[in-house]
């Protein structure tokens, strides 16, 4: 334990001197055993000793658990009495921090909440004890002041939601006790306790702040067999792998957060030393990162951190930040009443004329760019923490919003035209700032990289520079294996361009490369780096480096070792930030992700009879828990391709976030690789398909339909061409931000002549749609569910018709794709308030079943409720009011959606929720459209849907 990191390890309270456990013997061995392992790694660990005995026996105790070297007590004053603390804490023969335990110091209480008589109360709410004290103390005054009046340096107390009923109010006010200001009492170390495990130790950080003794015992144990390694895990979750002080050393031992002093000359510039030093602090922070949350961008931190830094400390004259190092939370999508924001603020003043401004458009490099503001003092570690977080802006994908950006540059390519405007913009004006712009190799694959440096030289945007990170990777693998770019230095400058070389992790070359400009050519940097710089670790894993997720607890412990060497290199050329050297701040667990490593579990569905008449089924159902089927399209799409030569599966650099790499692996003459040309690839589809073939393009909804739009339109649509266009994470099913959120595609393709839309909703259609898309003769456009699918229905899908879930006269509910699942949560609040629904199940949306529609709508009593994961705007809802309203029909119409507006990255779940169609928004508009109320029935655990459309194996990796 004391080689993992621990700061204190403790006796378990009931150790006293028993025969199986002597006092002296035990003390003296565990004593001796974390001073072996404090010589070992530099660290002070403190061993506490329980002095569980009457009082003459406690001060001898205490005399030799000293003499032995133990580095702490624990006391028990529920047993030996407060002043027993006292005498301990005022003699200076002793002179130990004393840590005192709350063994039968529950009658001890105030029983006004005290309804269990120990301190603690029922989860009835009723008296449960035989005692019953009409007085007592308060939490505040029992744990908190009167420990730190008897002179305590820290007290443990059950903490709420642990093995006993403290609420989390009482734990706060026993906190406040052990902090707030009492004259010459100095403060003392709240222990929340009582069954707490790591995926606790956010929220206890959240709670009590990190001036806090956490305290994991037995669930410890839990993590594996492996104590050292459960210790690191422990200690890294709450922020300390370090001691507080080392033997030799009186200042804080932490690795803190670098600042680096401001520049007004080059002479004032932070050394090259100092330099690499914040790059090596980057990686660490990123590594740290993808060990707790099993996932992250880490070869981007080896590539991309000696440029980053060298850009903001060296190279750039960007001024201090101006924006809150603690960015407030995502305030919705600017519009008339929400004002756009940036978190460029964050580079410094971009209103300056003088400064210059950094665009950054490799936006899946975030958790390393925030990495580096944390490292330079521009963005605090308390925001830091807050990646990947609903409801931040610290995002997974970086947007706009996010801080260091400037630009919203998710669908990558696009920051360098935003960049070119803006550098003409300033120019006009008269600014002397320079505009540069971050990117990644891969974009040069994107047609409109080369239409941006085209014009900025045609215009001769001088102030405009270009950085590359030239690392030779994409998502699906090595650019030369994927879509080879060439030479990219002599392409470049056959467009007229200034291109530099240079080694991307020397800093002095670098900085020369970037200062060295002229007015009237835009620049453009080529750093040659190596995506495994700093980890050669990482070279195993080649050639998929894009997002590193461990395989199994033994190669996560192969990292965590990593970590620990690299903390005792990560030291400052200077000076520790004081803003964060006494923060003690470290990268906690992510216990969000943690969850989501759980199977989802599915909603049980009673079984129902098969009627099909007329464009309408009845979808029968097994009775019972849903079945979930890992990846239905992946585990049946070889086969499938097998059985239609014409098929050729295309993708754009997300071959296996779209479960089409087992094509590659088994059909590569069924199969083509297009890299991250989306135009391209579908004009290309538009040949195939002219002689013959069938194109089945995979790749996300969002680069289906808005970045290729026009090539859709004129190269498919127009000639009416069999290309089947399979559109992953469709709406809010991704934590990818607004970039990869496709909340308009279903609008945008209703509009296209021609055009057919499908949405699966179970891995029966996941299964089926392939065939429905074949038997169609034009444009097929998907809205397609990969992962972890629940299997609703027996029958497969059939193209027109529509599935009837359940039969009623009060409304009608349509829904399709997630949204039938998540509706089913509903069921039984309608069952119990006697609302009779007419469910209807859409898997065609285009052509649209308005005759379906229509007659149910005839039949309902109040109105039709539409559910859907998209846009209100242009999608079910849309064709819905445009069937009612053609057809006469005078019914009231509720949809429910993503209400207008631009989503943020975050969990599905919580999506849903925020923006207003999960089944608790639709028991409330069922509310508003029948009169009747009706309440949220909750779901029995094994019953639970509480869990995001994506498994945890898949949702980052494949961004």
């Amino acid at each position: 334990l004391a080689k993992g990191g621990i700061d204190i390890i403790k006796d378990d309270h009931g150790l006293a001197n028993q025969v199986w456990a002597p006092f002296k013997e035990r003390v003296s061995i565990c004593a001796k055993a974390v001073q072996k392992a404090n010589e070992e790694t530099g660290r002070n660990c403190l061993y506490a000793p329980c002095l569980n005995a009457p009082m003459d026996k406690l001060l001898e105790r205490a005399r030799y658990a000293k003499e032995v070297g133990a580095g702490a007590i624990m006391v028990l004053p529920g047993i030996t009495g407060f002043d027993a603390v006292r005498v301990l804490a005022s003699d200076p023969k002793y002179n130990l921090p004393i840590l005192l335990h709350p063994a039968l110091l529950g009658g001890w209480l105030d029983s006004e909440n005290d309804n269990n008589g120990d301190g603690t109360t029922s989860n009835t709410g009723k008296n449960t004890s035989h005692i019953h004290h009409p007085h007592g103390l308060s939490h505040d005054f029992l744990f908190g002041i009167l420990p730190r009046l008897c002179g305590a340096d820290a007290v443990i107390f059950p903490n709420a939601g642990g093995r006993f009923q403290f609420t989390r109010e009482e734990c706060l006010s026993v906190a406040n006790g052990c902090r707030r200001p009492m004259g010459r009492f100095l403060s003392i170390l709240p222990s929340p306790a009582g069954g707490m495990k790591l995926d606790r130790v956010e929220e206890m950080r959240n709670e009590f702040g990190d001036d806090t003794l956490f305290l994991i015992g037995g669930a410890l144990l839990e993590q594996g067999p492996d104590l050292e390694y459960d210790a690191k895990l422990f200690a890294h979750s709450a922020g300390r792998d370090k001691p507080y002080h080392t033997p030799s050393d009186t200042t804080a031992a932490v690795v803190s957060p670098i600042t680096t002093p401001p520049k007004s000359s080059d002479a004032d510039l932070p050394s090259i030393n100092h330099v690499e030093k914040v790059a090596m602090a980057v990686r660490r922070r990123v590594l740290e990162y993808t060990i707790f949350n099993n996932g992250g961008y880490l070869s981007q931190a080896c590539s991309s951190a000696e440029t980053l830094v060298t850009l903001y400390l060296r190279a750039l004259n960007l001024g201090p930040s101006i924006a809150d190092p603690i960015p407030a939370d995502f305030r919705g999508s600017p519009g008339p009443n929400i004002p756009a924001i940036t978190g460029e603020g964050h580079n410094g003043d971009f209103n300056d004329p003088s400064l210059d401004r950094l665009i950054f458009s490799p936006v899946h490099y975030a958790l390393v760019l925030y990495s580096l503001l944390v490292e330079i003092g521009r963005l605090d570690i308390a925001a830091f923490r807050r990646y990947n977080k609903n409801g931040s802006t610290v995002e997974l994908i970086g947007a706009e919003h996010s801080p260091g950006h400037a630009v919203t540059a998710g669908s990558l390519s696009q920051a360098l035209s935003q960049a070119a405007g803006i550098a003409y913009a300033r120019r006009l004006k008269g600014h002397t700032g320079r505009v540069v712009v971050y990117m990644s190799d891969g974009e040069f694959q994107e047609g409109q990289t080369w239409e941006a440096i085209q014009c900025a030289v045609f215009h001769k945007i001088g102030n405009l520079s270009a950085v590359v990170d030239v690392n030779g990777q994409q998502c699906d693998g090595k650019m030369s294996d994927i879509t080879d770019i060439g030479n990219l230095a002599s392409k470049l400058r056959a467009f007229g361009a200034d291109v530099k070389e240079v080694d991307g992790h020397n800093v002095a070359e670098i900085e020369a490369a970037v200062k060295s400009y002229n007015d009237v050519t835009p620049t453009i940097v080529l750093c040659y780096t190596d995506p495994c710089k700093g980890f050669p670790l990482l070279q195993k894993r080649a050639p998929k480096l894009h997002y590193v997720r461990f395989k199994d607890e033994t190669e996560k412990k192969v990292w965590v070792d990593v970590l620990s060497t690299m903390d005792s290199e990560v030291k400052t050329d200077a000076s520790i930030s004081n803003a964060n050297s006494n923060t003690k701040h470290r990268l906690e667990e992510n216990s969000e992700n943690e969850e989501r490593a759980a199977k989802r579990q599915a909603l049980p569905i009673q079984a129902t009879s098969n009627l099909t008449n007329n464009g309408i089924e009845t979808s029968p159902f097994k009775a019972g828990n849903v079945e979930l089927v890992t990846r239905p399209h992946r585990s049946h799409l070889v086969d499938w391709i097998k059985l239609h030569p014409k098929a050729i599966v295309l993708t754009a650099d997300l071959t296996s976030s779209c479960e089409a790499d087992v094509v590659r692996d088994n059909l590569p003459d069924q199969y083509l690789s297009m890299g991250m040309a989306e135009q391209n690839m579908m004009s290309f589809a538009g040949g195939l398909a002219r002689e013959g073939f069938h194109p089945y393009i995979h790749t996300f909804g969002v680069f289906v339909t808005r970045r290729p739009f026009d090539q859709v339109a004129m190269s498919i649509a127009v000639p009416n061409l069999p290309v089947r266009l399979l559109g992953f994470l469709p709406g809010l099913t991704t934590p990818g931000g607004v970039t990869h959120q496709a909340i308009d595609d279903v609008a945008l393709f209703r509009a296209v002549p021609n055009m057919t839309i499908l949405e699966v909703g179970d891995a029966s259609e996941v299964e089926s749609v392939m065939d429905v898309a074949e038997s169609i003769d034009g444009p097929v456009y998907v809205r397609m569910w990969r992962g972890q699918v629940p299997r609703l229905f027996s029958t497969p899908m059939k193209f027109g018709v529509v599935r009837v879930l359940s039969e009623g006269t009060d409304f009608v509910l349509i829904t399709s794709g997630i949204c039938t699942e998540e509706s089913l949560k509903a069921r039984r609040s309608f069952k119990a308030a006697g609302v009779a629904v007419k469910h209807l199940h859409l898997s065609t949306i285009v052509p649209f079943p308005s005759n379906v529609i229509v007659k149910a709508a005839e039949k309902c009593k109040y109105g039709v409720i539409v559910m859907e994961n998209h846009s209100i705007i242009g999608g079910v809802g849309s064709a819905t009011a445009e069937a009612l309203a053609e057809a006469g029909i005078g019914r009231k119409l509720i949809r429910l959606g993503v209400p207008g507006v631009y989503a943020h990255g975050a969990s599905c779940d919580y999506l849903v929720a925020e923006y207003g169609f999960d089944s608790t928004a639709l028991i409330r508009a069922a509310e508003s459209l029948t009169g009747k109320q009706i309440a949220v029935a909750v779901e029995t655990e094994e019953g639970s849907t509480n869990q995001p459309a994506l498994s945890a194996e898949e949702r980052p990796e494949d961004l």
